[in-house]
């Protein structure tokens, strides 16, 4: 009988549990799919016993002595709010096994903000990386030779496996049993998990609609559910602008001061994820799915789709089309 995969999860005082139980979960599913122990999944702490999580629980952890960084297989760092993070990193013990566990094994991944923790090893130096968007900024100032992926769910390179955080930890470890035991045992397990579509590592970790609710203006806020009504309409500034009763500068200006993009970028933004949308849930044309989403084409379409997400709408209907047979074969 072959020898378990053996992943470990560093875990630390004031950890997001879910960072850690949510990938655990996923492999100790995988298991039941396959019948075996084909993942040993190992929480490890500087300090044996309960550690409290940021639920208000504690996870169960062995010491770092019962599980030597050499016999890893996959390492993933779960995430924690910035004093955990930071408490952590002065962990000087925890951090030597976490650099030797990294270099070690086949994988080396993390979640959430967990991301300081694996970039802290010099592991991610050039790599391209994901994080919580909330802490985007943050890891890109602290380590300024990784290319920080602001939008990605999760992102491969190399060895390196990187997520946004929370839920985006289970997507990851999908990809991974994907990876290891093909695509059949993966959708077992998202099944059993009650997870409908595994989420390819591009796909956004918000919408541009969803982050204009977060603006201060009401008028702001309220254009970005005006803009996805009415994506067939022309959408200049100047259209824009009398529809918040501002001038176009003063609108352009407030755009880039509340939302950091242009007007002409917001509604592009608007009208990807429709277009996107529409790629995911039917099967029209791509002439159609342009027209709807307000492109002037297809060809408009494949070039500002490729410019946002990394691959064309063509393989991003492959990929989702395949996600979305399986969830239909499910119910």
């Amino acid at each position: 009988m072959p020898k378990p995969h053996v992943v470990a999860i560093p875990i630390y005082p004031g950890l997001q549990s879910l960072d850690a139980i949510g990938p655990a979960q996923v492999f100790g599913s995988a298991n039941q799919a396959l019948g075996c122990e084909a993942y040993r999944i190992m929480f490890v702490a500087s300090e044996p016993g309960a550690v409290p999580s940021s639920a208000g629980f504690a996870l169960h952890a062995d010491s770092l002595r019962a599980v030597p960084a050499k016999s890893v297989d996959t390492l993933i760092c779960p995430g924690g709010e910035e004093e955990p993070i930071r408490a952590a990193l002065r962990d000087k013990a925890l951090m030597r096994w976490i650099n030797d566990a990294a270099r070690a094994a086949k994988r080396a991944c993390s979640v959430c903000s967990g991301a300081f923790l694996l970039a802290s090893t010099g592991i991610l130096s050039g790599r391209n990386a994901a994080t919580h968007w909330s802490a985007t900024t943050g890891l890109q100032r602290a380590f300024p030779d990784i290319k920080v992926d602001g939008e990605s769910i999760y992102v491969t390179d190399g060895k390196c496996w990187t997520s946004a955080g929370v839920t985006t930890g289970i997507d990851m470890a999908l990809a991974i049993v994907e990876e290891d035991h093909g695509r059949d045992i993966a959708i077992a397990v998202a099944r059993r998990l009650v997870v409908y579509m595994r989420r390819p590592g591009h796909q956004t970790q918000f919408s541009a609609a969803l982050n204009a609710q977060d603006v201060k203006d009401d008028k702001l806020a309220n254009l970005a559910s005006w803009v996805e009504a009415n994506l067939t309409k022309t959408l200049d500034v100047e259209t824009l602008a009398e529809r918040v009763a501002m001038s176009p500068r003063s609108f352009h200006r407030r755009m880039k001061d509340e939302l950091d993009v242009s007007p002409a970028k917001f509604v592009e933004s608007i009208r990807l994820d429709a277009a996107r949308r529409s790629l995911d849930e039917g099967n029209l044309d791509l002439n159609t799915v342009a027209a709807h989403a307000g492109f002037s084409g297809p060809d408009h379409l494949i070039r500002a789709f490729s410019r946002r997400f990394g691959i064309t709408p063509a393989a991003y209907r492959q990929i989702h089309g395949a996600a979305l047979e399986d969830r239909a074969a499910a119910e």
